[in-house]
């Protein structure tokens, strides 16, 4: 019987098994058949002798900041699955009740999305922290974002105590609840930023940092696990960026089960003394050469369990870096380059092995916030999210390339080794040698259950 999609002479990487030389056949979007035998498909792919891994997982984007949400939903997930991105989880804040503003949003995702996609609500007022469990039941959002700092003029933070009342919510409802907590100490960032101010009014990338030094990762990491632990909830650190969090973290890892942290790969191959200037300021800031090390021994040592982007996308009109430090909005793009800096950074400068950062790229991302085995793995049963990786291609990054909106990369003008070739998501070939062949809208929302 002729299969739908057939995946030959390719490399298999599964996740916690290894990698194997096998064939994949895909029937109605599901991985049917993992086999040596001589599979015969409608459409057949040779991936000569490339790598065949799962389609990544970037559990941290932003979108509809700073323009429309549905077009950043149409242009980043376009962006994300040229580069081997097939799920996306994006975080959502506004308003008061979610009821209000979420269905509405989902519909636009849908109508414009490329990849497949799941939400975090951001948690900020009264009215969404007692909903909480109603988001769960009735919207299938099951992780919800809190701000130990906020951004100013953008997000405010919340207390303690509200941390404490969500946390115990959220061990209420079991597997998989989260709580994804950007850690960070407010008031210590006030002060650094206050002292800076009163002695510069203008400044460079390497002196940003100085307004979020790693101390304040590391004292927040300290007390949300604290927190948390008190209510045997579960949690998920975002974006950590520095030795001193790391420090944090192991000591936390210690004793706490239900921890689980995310760097970025921007934090995992940039830093604040690159020559991209202000155009790369972002919360929390770029850091050493000796940061990014130590994020990277966090991986190999296991402390680190994902990897994501903290994708924002922007012209360089919105991000006014010629405008000065103090007026520097914070993000960049970065969801096309996300698996390649990774294969670059991971595999090639530091020689991890490709089914560990796989495990980080992809499962763990899938079983922390529910999607596993559905997502995240290569599996009979499983969708069909695949991507043939060329590890031994070198490219240079051009942004009019990566299919953003975005007129500028952070990473422009670097070669990076090891780039996806091909990408099928849900047994669709959506993208081909960096064309796009899937139409928008052929995305869709994942809806996830508590256990």
């Amino acid at each position: 019987m002729n299969m739908d999609l057939v995946i030959k002479n390719g490399r298999v990487v599964i996740p916690g098994v290894g990698v194997v030389e096998a064939e994949i056949g895909v029937e109605n979007g599901k991985i049917a058949e993992i086999s040596k035998r001589n599979l015969e498909g409608e459409e057949e792919i040779d991936a000569k002798g490339n790598h065949v891994v799962p389609g990544v997982i970037d559990p941290h984007i932003h979108l509809g900041i700073f323009e429309a949400f549905e077009k950043e939903c149409e242009y980043e997930t376009r962006s994300a699955i040229s580069g081997g991105v097939t799920t996306v989880g994006c975080f959502f804040g506004g308003g008061e009740s979610y009821f209000d503003v979420f269905p509405d949003a989902v519909k636009t995702a849908e109508d414009n999305v490329y990849t497949d996609i799941f939400f975090h609500l951001v948690i900020g007022n009264d009215v969404q922290l007692e909903e909480m469990e109603r988001y769960a039941g009735e919207l299938g959002v099951t992780s919800f974002k809190f701000y130990m700092a906020g951004i100013p003029g953008i997000i405010e933070p919340v207390s303690d105590g509200f941390l404490l009342k969500a946390f115990r919510k959220i061990a209420e409802m079991g597997y998989p609840a989260i709580a994804c907590v950007h850690a960070e100490n407010a008031s210590l960032v006030d002060l650094a930023t206050e002292e800076l101010r009163a002695k510069m009014d203008d400044g460079t990338l390497e002196d940003w940092e100085k307004t979020h030094p790693g101390y304040v990762e590391e004292e927040a990491i300290t007390r949300v696990t604290y927190l948390v632990g008190l209510a045997n909830a579960r949690l998920y650190v975002v974006h950590l960026s520095s030795m001193d969090g790391l420090n944090a973290v192991i000591d936390a890892k210690q004793w706490n089960e239900n921890f689980y942290v995310e760097t970025t790969s921007p934090y995992l191959s940039l830093t604040k003394n690159d020559d991209f200037g202000l155009l790369g300021l972002m919360v929390p800031p770029f850091r050493s050469k000796e940061d990014v090390d130590a994020l990277w021994e966090g991986v190999e040592d296991g402390w680190i369990d994902s990897f994501g982007t903290d994708n924002v996308s922007m012209t360089r009109a919105v991000k006014s870096a010629e405008k000065g430090m103090w007026n520097t909005m914070p993000g960049y793009p970065f969801l096309a380059t996300h698996l390649p800096v990774i294969l670059h950074e991971g595999l090639h400068k530091r020689g991890i092995a490709l089914e560990t950062l796989m495990e980080k790229a992809s499962k763990n991302p899938a079983k922390i916030f529910g999607l596993y085995p559905r997502k995240g793995t290569i599996a009979v049963g499983s969708d069909a999210d695949l991507v043939v990786v060329d590890v031994k291609r070198e490219r240079k990054v051009n942004h009019e390339e990566l299919h953003s909106y975005s007129d500028f990369s952070l990473l422009d003008g670097r070669t990076l080794k090891g780039w996806p070739v091909l990408t099928v998501r849900r047994g669709e070939v959506v993208m081909q040698d960096n064309e796009i062949l899937a139409r928008k809208g052929t995305g869709m929302y994942l809806k996830r259950n508590l256990k």
